[in-house]
C-alpha cells in the first residue's frame, strides 16, 4: 500500500508533493517534534506548530544476524592476514582486527562504545569489559569468552604500552583508532571475504552475538543487562528470528504440500 504523500507549499505558493515511507516520515517528524516541544518549554515559541500532526513510530524490523558461514568467511580472512603478516606491525594489525571482530560477537558492544575503550577497561583475567560511555549514559559491565580472551591477549602483546595514550585500538602509526577506522575493519573483511554485497554493518555483529546467546541461554533479562537496553521490549526483538527458525526447523524441511500428499 502506497503511503500518503506529504504536501508542502513553497514560498511562491506552489504545492510540492513528496512521497515518503513510514520510516522516512518518522525520522523527519520525531526530531522536529522534540525541537519544537523544547522551544515552547523554553519560551521561544508560544505553540508547537506541529501539534496537530500525530505519527506513530514505525515497527522495528526483526533482527537478522549473520549466518555461521559468514562468520567462518571472516575468520578465514583473519587467519590469512595473520599467516601472511611479514612484520611486527602487520601482525599487530592482523591481531587487532581479529580482536575487534571477536569482541563485537562476544560482548555485544556498540560501535561508539568499542571505539572509546581503553586498555584499562579490559580485564583479561576475569574476562570482563567496563563500558564507561554507553548509549544510555550509564556504565555497564559485559564479558567475553576464551577465544576473545586469546585474541585480546595476542593483540595487547603486539600493541605494547609505549604510547602516549591508553586507547585500546590503535592505527598502524600508533594513534587511537576512530570509530570510522573500526567500521573500515568490517568493510575490509566483507570485501576480502567476497561478501561486500551482504547487508549489515559492524553493528550486525552485536545482533549476531546476542541472538546466539539468547538461543543458547533463553535468559532475556540477563541479555538485556549485557546489551545495555533500557527496556525488555528492545531485547524481545531478538526472539523473533529465533522463534521463526525454531518453527521452521520443527517442520523438518517439509511444508503443507508435503503433508497433503502424505
Amino acid at each position: 500500500m502506497a503511503s500518503t504523500p506529504a504536501i508542502f507549499v513553497t514560498s511562491n505558493g506552489t504545492e510540492r508533493r513528496i512521497q515518503r515511507d513510514e520510516n522516512s516520515r518518522w525520522h523527519h517528524y520525531y526530531p522536529l517534534k522534540r525541537f519544537f516541544t523544547w522551544a515552547v518549554k523554553e519560551g521561544y515559541q508560544e505553540q508547537n506548530p506541529i501539534d496537530g500532526i500525530a505519527l506513530k513510530p514505525p515497527k522495528a524490523a526483526p533482527i537478522e544476524p549473520y549466518k555461521p558461514e559468514h562468520i567462518d568467511a571472516f575468520v578465514k580472512v583473519l587467519d590469512y592476514d595473520w599467516q601472511t603478516a611479514a612484520t611486527t606491525r602487520q601482525k599487530m594489525l592482523a591481531a587487532r582486527d581479529r580482536a575487534v571482530l571477536f569482541l563485537f560477537l562476544d560482548s555485544f558492544i556498540r560501535l561508539e562504545e568499542c571505539s572509546q575503550l581503553t586498555v584499562g577497561d579490559i580485564d583479561l583475567h576475569r574476562q570482563r569489559i567496563l563500558v564507561r560511555k554507553s548509549k544510555t549514559g550509564k556504565s555497564r559491565v559485559t564479558g567475553f569468552g576464551p577465544q576473545t580472551k586469546k585474541a585480546l591477549w595476542r593483540y595487547l602483546g603486539l600493541r605494547g604500552d609505549i604510547h602516549e595514550h591508553d586507547a585500546l585500538w590503535i592505527t598502524e602509526e600508533g594513534h587511537p583508532l576512530s570509530k570510522h577506522g573500526v567500521q573500515e575493519i568490517m568493510r575490509r573483511l566483507k570485501k576480502d571475504a567476497g561478501l561486500q554485497n551482504l547487508k549489515g554493518s559492524i553493528h550486525k555483529l552485536r545482533h549476531t552475538g546476542a541472538t546466539i546467546t539468547l538461543k543458547h541461554t533463553r535468559d532475556m533479562k540477563g541479555l538485556k543487562l549485557l546489551l545495555g537496553h533500557s527496556s525488555l521490549a528492545m531485547t524481545e526483538r531478538y526472539t523473533q528470528f529465533i522463534e521463526a527458525e525454531d518453527v521452521l526447523r520443527s517442520y523438518d524441511g517439509q511444508g503443507p504440500l508435503d503433508w497433503i500428499k502424505g
